[in-house]
């Protein structure tokens, strides 16, 4: 591939960048190329690139890889430094633009991960999916009108695209034009009739709303994918609020055979239960929220709740206790430690 000057001096700017980031992010000297730190010295993987990195030590993929190694145990600086290396060797290469963005991100470093995706779009400036990532960094960063302009510059090259459209709609969401945001999203499940998250926002808009056909989004984003806990999740909420207990309850329990663990769609059946005045059947839903996930100090008001209207009193007073231990200030558990602790000294 032919590239002109600009696009040349382009690159050397950005590869100047990429390594003026990573050093003043360090104070000790940096390892050399091939080279290991030894913060994750110890991991398998490493090893076996450090091996072929010193066999091949002009090799930007190697790097790109031990990079993502790095990534994925949590050493940015590490993955940063690598990828300077695999950028002075290949500069032109998008994937490694992006990847170098997500760990900016991670660490988080978001300006850094700002210039370089406006780098790569400098490089790149028809390629669509690096445009909608800097669109999107300019939607996190809450640069509004930033991203509009992006995503547009996107929509002019290719004005069929699903995702883009999505985008747009999270932008104008933003910027509070919720109509439009609507009328964006729903363009986009018409490209694309597997768009989950805009099937599951316009459910959330139209929830907002009171309006009825909020259902129809939430049923329409369970199909694209009837093992997603959160599309699941969102019908729940949505029938649990608006009075079809029993059926939001029917989906916490698909909810609960994808992922036992799952301790939110414990609690909420619980608290469907006690709407129903299932009182049993709530105490067993948050002891399991309890066992499932400890540190949930409400989860144990609740149960000390359920636990008094069943008689639990002593086992209640406990729970309360905990809720404050974890939660001091929490008023309705010290009020309902009160009246539990009153009770049993009546006894």
């Amino acid at each position: 591939m032919k590239f002109s000057n600009r696009t040349y001096l382009l690159g050397c700017l950005f590869l100047l960048f990429i390594i003026s980031s990573f050093y003043s992010c360090k104070t000790d000297t940096a390892s050399k190329p091939g080279s290991t730190p030894e913060v994750v010295a110890q991991i398998p993987q490493i090893d076996k690139l450090d091996q072929q990195l010193t066999d091949n030590p002009n090799d930007p993929n190697l790097y790109f890889k031990r990079a993502q190694v790095y990534f994925k145990n949590e050493g940015y600086d590490e993955a940063i430094q690598d990828m300077a290396y695999a950028m002075q060797l290949d500069s032109t290469n998008i994937e490694y633009h992006h990847f170098l963005t997500d760990v900016y991100l991670k660490y988080p470093k978001s300006y850094q991960a700002l210039l370089t995706m406006q780098r790569v779009v400098a490089l790149h400036p028809e390629d669509v999916p690096s445009l909608q990532k800097l669109g999107h960094l300019h939607l996190v960063l809450q640069q509004y009108q930033e991203a509009l302009n992006t995503l547009d510059q996107a929509l002019k090259i290719d004005p069929q695209n699903a995702s883009t459209y999505f985008l747009r709609g999270l932008t104008l969401e933003g910027l509070g034009k919720e109509e439009e945001a609507i009328k964006a999203y729903r363009f986009s499940t018409e490209l694309d009739a597997d768009m989950i998250d805009a099937w599951i926002i316009l459910g959330q808009l139209y929830q907002k709303r009171d309006d009825p056909t909020a259902i129809q989004y939430f049923n329409n984003a369970v199909r694209v994918d009837t093992t997603s806990i959160f599309a699941l999740h969102t019908k729940a909420n949505y029938l649990q609020q608006t009075g079809a207990t029993q059926q939001a309850i029917d989906v916490y329990r698909k909810i609960i055979l994808l992922d036992p663990g799952y301790s939110d769609a414990h609690f909420n059946t619980g608290l469907a239960y006690l709407e129903l005045d299932s009182t049993q059947l709530a105490y067993k839903s948050f002891d399991l929220v309890v066992k499932t996930e400890p540190t949930n100090s409400q989860a144990y008001y609740y149960r000390g709740l359920t636990g008094e209207l069943i008689g639990k009193l002593a086992q209640a007073k406990q729970d309360f206790e905990q809720t404050l231990n974890m939660d001091p200030i929490f008023q309705p558990a010290q009020e309902s430690l009160k009246r539990v602790t009153e009770i049993l000294e009546k006894q």
